[in-house]
């Protein structure tokens, strides 16, 4: 996916046109919206143009619909099993339990609508490597040689078709389903959280917002169209998400899950038992002062000014993985979508902010914007807020 971006920010931001004309009715005056569940489905419209290409990537394709019904029975679903059934009956949940049904009856359906996408790639990969010219091409998932440039089709079936060949291994249309949901629950409600979170903590520090729009008109007036590099070239906008992704993580408290499969002792002697549950606290972390100057101050330019020194220019962006925040994990094991989500929150929000004013409505000002439930912090997903469409949008 991450060398594929290239190619694909402009797909990503024509479906993000598309779904804002689709989700968001004409609002000449303050109108109120939720954000969240409209974040969200705009995310969904962005997202299926990447995962399943363009015969089922449209606003309209049954795809869609089934994907938004697999991700919402895979939230609740669970939950649901674990309150009414012992762990050595789990496995007959999927018979009796209608949210775990409902996932398999939607599973089915997507295979189905899939096996013709699946067969295509398999076809164009037949032909890519028949006409390859004597050139070793790769398969996608290990160091091989691969062509250089755009291939017919390079999405979620393609990925996942090369990532399991290059294992050796079949990829049918009931596995092609499994895995795209997987990616689909997974990204889904955490892009979702973190653009809200984001267009909240615009709404509290109004005095960066028409900094940011300006370096977006500047950003876009040099460049015919939106780019990776063109994106990348927001660096305030890219800074103040960093910065609320520091403040209001979805994974608050813990981050960098893990659970030893073998007994591992330290240098100093601390052992740690085969299936301990081991996390690191990320909450400490992003407001340790040795860490974060001034760290219980909201700074939108905390990390500007970091990049702007000169070992530091590809550092400390909204995608990092670095030290100084764990909100993606670490070194092999960090999120591999990041870049996805970063790429496509900066698309998102450029439409949003260059089309639209929005606003906390009066009586609603009192409100928590974020919620903490056990070891998470999400913004508030029933807290609406007020929009209006600009009279002078731009790009």
């Amino acid at each position: 996916m991450n060398r594929a971006l290239v190619y694909l920010i402009e797909p990503l931001n024509q479906a993000c046109i598309a779904a804002c004309a689709r989700e968001i009715a004409s609002c000449p005056d303050w109108t109120p919206i939720l954000p969240y569940p409209l974040i969200m489905k705009i995310f969904a419209g962005m997202s299926a143009c990447v995962m399943v290409g363009p015969e089922l990537g449209g606003l309209e394709s049954e795809w869609q619909s089934l994907s938004m019904a697999y991700v919402n029975a895979a939230v609740s679903a669970p939950g649901k099993v674990k309150v009414s059934y012992p762990t050595w009956l789990y496995s007959l949940s999927q018979y009796t339990d209608k949210g775990v049904r409902r996932m398999f009856e939607i599973q089915t359906r997507a295979s189905e609508i899939l096996a013709p996408v699946l067969r295509a790639r398999i076809a164009a990969t037949v032909d890519l490597k028949a006409n390859a010219n004597g050139v070793s091409v790769g398969d996608g998932g290990g160091s091989g040689n691969r062509i250089k440039g755009r291939r017919q089709y390079e999405d979620g079936v393609q990925w996942l078709y090369d990532a399991h060949t290059a294992r050796g291994k079949e990829l049918t249309p009931v596995q092609l389903a499994r895995d795209l949901f997987v990616m689909m629950t997974a990204s889904i409600h955490s892009t979702t959280g973190a653009g809200t979170s984001i267009l909240f903590d615009l709404l509290a520090h109004p005095d960066v917002l028409e900094d940011i729009r300006e370096e977006i008109v500047r950003v876009r007036s040099a460049n015919p169209a939106w780019t990776r590099q063109a994106l990348g070239d927001l660096r305030l906008l890219d800074s103040f998400m960093r910065e609320s992704a520091r403040v209001h993580a979805l994974t608050q408290y813990i981050a960098v899950q893990r659970i030893p499969t073998e007994s591992w002792t330290f240098k100093d002697g601390l052992t740690v038992p085969a299936g301990t549950t081991l996390a690191f606290p990320s909450y400490h972390h992003n407001y340790d002062p040795e860490v974060h100057a001034d760290p219980g101050s909201f700074d939108p330019r905390r990390h500007l000014r970091k990049r702007e020194e000169a070992e530091n220019t590809h550092k400390f962006h909204f995608a990092s993985a670095a030290t100084d925040m764990m909100n993606w994990g670490s070194g092999r094991h960090a999120c591999p979508g990041r870049f996805f989500a970063q790429e496509t929150l900066k698309l998102m929000l450029v439409h949003l902010l260059m089309h639209y004013d929005f606003k906390h409505a009066e009586d609603m000002r009192e409100t928590p914007r974020f919620i903490s439930k056990n070891l998470f912090t999400v913004p508030n997903p029933t807290l609406p807020i007020m929009m209006r469409e600009r009279k002078e949008p731009s790009p």
